[in-house]
Formats: C-alpha cells, structure tokens, sequence
C-alpha cells in the first residue's frame, strides 16, 4: 500500500517511510549477499529473479562493450564478478529440489546436459526438509 493522503496533502512520515518491493531487485540483491553459499536451498523466485536480473545485467554491459574502447571490458568483469553467485544461486536451487550441486559441472560444458541442469531448476522444490534444510519459504 502507498503513501496515505491526509486533507489534501501527503503524510510525509508515511511517504518516508514507505518503500515498494521490487522482488526482481531483492532478489539479485539476495543472490550477490550469499556470494558463496553453497549450503541450503534457494526457491523458483530467488534462483530466477537473480538470474532474469543478471540476464538484464549482462546485456546491458555487453551493448556498452560493442560501443567499443575500455567499456568492452564491462561485460567480462561483469562476468567474472558474477561467476561465484551464479554457481552456488544455482547449486542451492538443485538442493530445493533434491539434487546434488555436482549435477553443475555437467551443465558447464555446452552439451545437451545443460537442458538437465535448467529442467531441474525449472522444477518445484520439495515441500518437505531434505538433506540440504528445511523447505524455502516462496
């Protein structure tokens, strides 16, 4: 809910204190805080709100790369930067759904096994605690 309105004006202590949730932002937030977490689970909306955010990222680092210069090297520090969280965002969602973060070595090389990989990310994740803790709240 917004800012109330109070006889024609804005409640500036509610305005202040009002903040809208950006769960795509949250999310990716989230993901660069566990930089290296492998341990736990991460749900559908972390695992893809952090990689959609990053998607959009990316893109926008490498379009500034092609207008040449010292900004084509944006998108490959981007990349490096990122390397870490994206392995262990992705191993925690394989844990969501009761699987090993070692399936993430097969999905490093481009082979068909990397539809393994994003068929088990697109998965619910188990309902009940499993080897890797207690279900993830949504």
């Amino acid at each position: 809910m917004g800012p109330v309105q109070h006889a024609g004006c804005w409640n500036v202590r509610t305005f202040m204190l009002y903040r809208p949730r950006v769960p795509l932002v949250e999310n990716y937030i989230a993901g660069l805080l566990k930089y290296a977490v492998f341990r736990g689970r991460a749900s559908r909306a972390e695992y893809w709100g952090f990689a959609f955010a990053n998607l959009i990222l990316a893109g926008s680092f490498w379009l500034l790369g092609t207008l040449g210069g010292p900004l084509r090297t944006l998108s490959l520090l981007y990349a490096v930067a990122v390397l870490i969280p994206n392995l262990a965002i992705t191993a925690r969602r394989l844990h969501d759904v009761g699987r090993s973060g070692w399936w993430l070595p097969l999905g490093i090389v481009p082979t068909p096994l990397v539809f393994v990989i994003l068929f088990f990310v697109c998965q619910r994740g188990q309902s009940e605690a499993n080897r890797y803790g207690p279900p993830v709240s949504k």
